[in-house]
């Protein structure tokens, strides 16, 4: 059985096209439907219904997936044994947008220069959609909040940092010292709060500081992008509770930050990948450079 008919199928069963996966695999849509007709009459099955201008997946086909997954990925691991130090193909990699606007533009830099023929594909998402994109293996590698649950063991996570929960104000407001909990409750009270959407797994960290310490500032508004708070917040809208990512890069905003809690109420940024995958060494390439990237940037080893 031909493997490179087998990754037609999983890309026409993620795309729901035969025309999109041609044009994913640089073929003609004829040359995949030949594809998918040798492989159904090798297994004696249908693998796919045709609705309008998508197909869907028949219940053959879903269950053949994961099996056609893990001998795709056995055959490119068997190719690239034979080259360990090859760094060519495509990385499909997904970040938060914290990671985009800060770590990941030097990273790629770096990698363009240790390797170039890697072409990387780029994925902004939220910490709970790249988890789910890396675990139907839709991304190769993604950098994202660490999840209040545990991962799929089929993935590995390596720690990036930790970001401690600071209080976010106009540089107008004196700095208080490491967990003054009297001045933070105090600067709570007088300004309004920007609140981190408590949906998102770092928001929910500035929720629980808050109830923990029977905070209850009054809210002017509840949005998930750090870095439009942080506009916010410099124009003198008001204050807020973030984990502390702006460090390691020079926004230009005047602000100042106030530790406000310890180590529990951190949030986690981790690199996560596949524990087995064809590109292994794609992805530790990428890896190592963001890692040598928030290294450079943040020298003391520190989070903040």
């Amino acid at each position: 059985m031909d493997t490179r008919f087998l990754e037609s199928v999983i890309i026409v069963a993620e795309l729901g096209s035969v025309a999109a996966a041609a044009r994913q695999q640089g073929l003609t849509a004829a040359a995949i439907s030949q594809r998918l007709k040798t492989l159904e009459t090798e297994l004696g099955v249908v693998l796919f219904r045709r609705n309008g201008k998508t197909v869907q997946p028949t219940a053959e086909c879903s269950r053949l997936l994961p099996h056609a997954r893990k001998m795709v990925a056995q055959a490119a691991l068997l190719s690239g044994a034979l080259d360990e130090d090859n760094l060519a193909g495509t990385l499909k990699i997904g970040a938060i947008s914290t990671v985009m606007t800060s770590l990941l533009p030097l990273t790629l830099k770096h990698l363009r220069q240790v390797a170039p023929l890697l072409v990387p594909e780029i994925y902004p998402g939220t910490s709970v959609n790249l988890h789910d994109r890396i675990s139907s293996q839709e991304l190769d590698v993604i950098v994202a909040i660490a999840p209040p649950f545990e991962r799929s063991k089929s993935l590995e996570a390596r720690n990036l940092r930790s970001e401690p929960l600071m209080l976010m104000t106009p540089a107008s407001v004196k700095p208080v010292g490491d967990n003054d909990f009297a001045a933070i409750a105090g600067i709570l009270a007088q300004m309004p709060y920007i609140r981190y959407d408590p949906s998102s797994w770092g928001g929910r960290l500035a929720e629980q500081f808050l109830a923990r310490h029977n905070m209850v500032p009054q809210l002017f508004c509840t949005i998930d992008s750090q870095e439009t708070m942080a506009r916010m917040v410099h124009e003198g809208l008001g204050v807020s509770l973030v984990p502390d990512w702006m460090r390691v890069y020079d926004t230009g905003l005047d602000l100042n930050w106030h530790r406000v809690a310890g180590d529990d109420f951190n949030r986690n940024i981790d690199l996560v990948y596949p524990g087995v995958s064809p590109k292994a060494p794609l992805i530790a390439a990428f890896c190592q450079a963001i890692t040598n990237i928030h290294d450079q940037l943040l020298p003391s080893g520190g989070n903040g």
